[in-house]
């Protein structure tokens, strides 16, 4: 019986450290604000500044 209980405990805790561990995570995904789609103005800009000088950007 013991060893059935030692089991149980530890599917327990198990459980309680994934929906921590998910909690967390939504909480952190949730302060981040979301940008809503980006204006023509910034298209434009990154547009801009995606030339050979500034590689990477705009891309």
């Amino acid at each position: 019986m013991k060893r059935g209980y030692n089991y149980l405990s530890v599917a327990i805790y198990v459980m309680m450290f994934l929906v921590l561990v998910s909690y967390s995570s939504i909480k952190v995904e949730g302060m981040r604000p979301l940008k809503a789609d980006p204006s023509f103005i910034s298209l434009i800009i990154n547009r801009a500044y995606s030339g050979p000088s500034h590689r990477g950007r705009g891309h």
